[in-house]
């Protein structure tokens, strides 16, 4: 069915061209021609600033495990547990402040909250190199995760602000491409850091902490000048551009994105089934996601090989996972179709799990290609676990919420994978290798399972009520006229 109606934004016609939402039909809004161009520019100019921003933060998290390898332990004189204790201080910060930087970057604009945070928790990077003590490390990390709390949560919502929910997917992948491609770039980086000799008092991974934070340092501020806080104030848009990003916004959800704050609205989504599910989902994800970013390195020193090769090990299974990923969101978005996309990668990395469980160790060839699945499997969840919720919740309010916390809920996952990696078991780790088989059977299952009863209830009301109506119309998945992206 299709209908056209009149948007409060100087009359421009709104076509209605799908009958549930999340379907078909979203990007005829305005002038064509301004919409592809909206398009053109956000993904030629903002999501590559916002992608190396991440790549920045990505790097910036996971240099501790790339210092790991070239002896901080050691020089910094940690015994025991203190190395995994260092990560969970570090987790702690990092999971309670993502819900609320995000719901302040609805509030202050992206344009301050991203680049602040970038700059503090670069700083925070830099200063690494000049710690000597498990307490000064501590604190550094701490900040560290104080401020890239809420980063991810932030983008993940303001991207939602300038794609529709059926382009978010692959957006995101790429966006997240980032992350996978730090592993490669991390390890690039460590390779060539861990070759200079190191000055009087400083270590080798010394400089890897100088040189990543300054990197981050730096792009806090070109994204101060370049990131606008929204669609109506970006640089870049013309007059039609903007109003096309609007009539979009307000199409695809229930208000445009100057509304007013409202808490009520905020936590809705947590007053039904749906909010819970995904914090559990995600948790999943998550855990198999921070397993693969944090550990990567030593994983790899189970091929037996050098600080610098191990390091140069990690970056052909990373890049590929980089690749795949962006494949596998743009496939997503082409079926418009999350679930059992989610389902198919938590298999992948669970036959590179099991592989690395009951492989020798002498089979060299094997553990890599394992350690090639696991990475491959590792990424795709979560970008797409983001879109398949940014697209089944229509309003701002509970989007930018409902973002952080489940950002936060992913980043919780870190607690565990941060304490299942056990020195005495190296290089093995044969805990770990159990928690991740078993994380990557629920999530498969998980998934399949809520995809399912989507595609069920989609039929459901269709037969009692008729087609759904899409966009904002519907103000949330207990209105009978939605339906269910799956």
């Amino acid at each position: 069915m299709e209908s056209q109606r009149k948007s409060p934004e100087k009359g421009l016609e709104l076509q209605d061209t799908s009958a549930s939402v999340g379907g078909g039909g979203m990007d005829q809004v305005a002038d064509p021609a301004a919409v592809r161009s909206l398009k053109r520019k956000a993904d030629w100019i903002l999501l590559p600033i916002l992608s190396f921003a991440y790549l920045c933060n990505s790097l910036d998290r996971s240099n501790i495990s790339n210092a790991h390898t070239a002896g901080l332990e050691a020089d910094v004189g940690l015994v025991g547990n203190q190395f995994n204790q260092l990560l969970t201080y570090y987790q702690i910060a990092f999971v309670l402040l993502g819900p609320v930087v995000s719901l302040a970057t609805k509030l202050l604009g992206a344009k301050y909250t991203i680049s602040g945070m970038l700059f503090v928790f670069g700083i925070a990077s830099l200063a690494t190199g000049w710690a000597r003590t498990f307490q000064t490390l501590v604190v550094c990390r701490v900040f560290v995760g104080a401020f890239e709390a809420g980063f991810l949560g932030s983008v993940i919502y303001y991207l939602s602000v300038w794609y529709t929910r059926k382009e978010l997917g692959s957006r995101l992948g790429i966006f997240y491409g980032s992350l996978v491609a730090s592993s490669a770039f991390g390890g690039l980086l460590a390779y060539g850091m861990f070759q200079v000799k190191p000055g009087p008092g400083y270590f080798r991974w010394s400089y890897l902490f100088f040189l990543e934070g300054g990197m981050t340092t730096l792009w806090a501020v070109v994204c101060f000048f370049l990131v606008p806080s929204d669609t109506q104030s970006a640089w870049f848009l013309n007059e039609a551009e903007k109003q096309a990003a609007k009539a979009r916004l307000q199409k695809d959800s229930v208000e445009t994105s100057e509304g007013n704050f409202n808490l009520g609205q905020a936590l809705s989504e947590f007053k039904t089934p749906h909010g819970w599910i995904r914090i559990v989902i995600v948790f999943v994800a998550g855990t198999v996601l921070t397993s693969n970013a944090n550990f990567l390195a030593m994983v790899v020193t189970r091929l037996g090989l050098s600080v610098i090769q191990t390091n140069l090990y990690t970056v052909a299974p990373a890049l590929t996972g980089a690749v795949v990923l962006i494949a596998y969101c743009k496939s997503s978005d082409h079926f418009r179709e999350r679930g059992d996309h989610m389902a198919g990668s938590f298999v992948v990395s669970l036959v590179g799990y099991a592989l690395l469980f009951t492989i020798d160790p002498t089979n060299t060839s094997i553990l890599y290609f394992a350690i090639f699945l696991c990475t491959l499997g590792a990424y795709p969840s979560t970008p797409l676990g983001a879109a398949w919720l940014v697209a089944n919740i229509p309003d701002l309010n509970a989007r930018a919420l409902t973002s952080g916390v489940y950002i936060a809920a992913a980043n919780s996952a870190g607690f565990l994978s941060s304490n299942i990696y056990l020195s005495a078991e190296a290089p093995r780790y044969v805990t770990s290798l159990r928690v991740n088989i078993t994380m990557c059977c629920l999530g498969a299952a998980a998934t399949t399972a809520y995809g399912t009863w989507m595609r069920w209830e989609n039929r459901r009301r269709d037969q009692k009520y008729g087609g759904g109506v899409a966009g904002d119309t519907s103000s949330g998945s207990r209105d009978p006229r939605f339906r269910f992206q799956l």
